[in-house]
């Protein structure tokens, strides 16, 4: 194999979810393209690393305007939005849950991104998930609700625990997804209809299973 190819495969094989396999078709369908098809690829992968990043308020996914300099905050779409509900915040793993919870169509409320879940063995704790930041956010905000909506598996059962004795003091209803999500269950595999129910589903903390 021709080392360009090489280095274009291992760079494919460290993007999560391809194994060798995936690379190799990936690669040789790069390889099959026109210029200008590889061209625009590239070009998209250099706009998103040049101007999209995490909002500066909840962590979701944030668009840079033209023109704008780097030094400014992101603020995404959602934190923009004048019309959502500011009352209640909703609280989940990665800014591709964002996305799926917007899609079932019956939460109008803010978000918050924790950027993953509790691991000790990869030194992901309190500090990591930025938990202080978020019990600044909502002590200093007009909060009535936050929705623990980490996946219910050990991580996001540890991650939402945690977060509910550090939120409880300050006064706010605390909820829990429920309905619709198996024990064990991931959030990122979850259908629309299933998030749906979870959502509605949703029940004070530590009333779950009673």
């Amino acid at each position: 194999m021709v080392p360009s190819l090489q280095k274009l495969l291992a760079a494919l094989r460290r993007l999560p979810g391809v194994g060798p396999k995936s690379a190799q078709r990936i690669g040789y369908h790069l390889l099959r393209a026109t210029r200008e098809e590889a061209t625009e690829l590239a070009r998209a992968v250099v706009a998103l690393k040049d101007r999209v990043g995490l909002c500066s308020v909840c962590g979701n996914v944030a668009e840079r305007a033209e023109g704008v300099s780097d030094k400014t905050p992101l603020e995404c779409p959602v934190c923009a939005d004048p019309r959502r509900d500011s009352s209640r915040l909703l609280i989940v793993e990665e800014p591709y849950n964002v996305e799926a919870f917007q899609k079932t169509g019956v939460y109008d409320g803010l978000y918050h991104v924790l950027g993953g879940l509790f691991d000790p063995l990869a030194g992901v704790g309190a500090v990591e998930l930025g938990l202080d930041a978020l019990a600044r956010r909502v002590s200093g905000g007009s909060f009535r609700e936050v929705i623990l909506a980490t996946s219910p598996t050990t991580a996001g059962e540890a991650t939402a625990s945690y977060i509910h004795e550090l939120l409880k003091p300050l006064g706010v209803t605390l909820t829990r997804i429920a309905v619709g999500l198996a024990p064990g269950a991931d959030v990122d595999y979850a259908d629309e209809i299933s998030l749906r129910l979870a959502l509605e589903g949703r029940r004070e903390y530590g009333s779950i299973g009673r």
